[in-house]
């Protein structure tokens, strides 16, 4: 059985992602710390997701959850549901920054 990288590009980037994460939490010395690499991390996915909103967003929403997620298994310090509401609201004020062009990508 052989794996297809662009039938499975999602699942495998999720899963790159998902490492990833855990690295970044297993780096992180404090809870404050963890706190400010998990907003700063929501900030960047909500980049992502206005610049895909009138495209194809699941797979991007599926890399951006596994990331999420490997970076909740690795958290040492901090409480995990601190780390998802910062994450969430990161890319809520990120996305929403983005819509009112407060915040502007230099390609445009």
């Amino acid at each position: 059985m052989t794996i297809t990288f662009f039938k499975n590009w999602a699942e495998i980037i999720a899963f790159v992602l998902l490492i990833i994460g855990f690295l970044f939490s297993l780096g992180a010395p404090s809870a404050f710390l963890s706190y400010i690499i998990i907003f700063a991390a929501g900030m960047m996915a909500g980049r992502l997701f206005y610049e895909r909103k009138n495209k194809m967003i699941f797979p991007y929403f599926l890399m951006v959850l596994g990331f999420l997620i490997g970076y909740l298994i690795g958290t040492r310090y901090g409480n995990w549901l601190v780390i998802s509401v910062l994450f969430i609201i990161g890319t809520i004020i990120s996305y929403q920054l983005h819509e009112k062009n407060i915040i502007k990508d230099i390609r445009y």
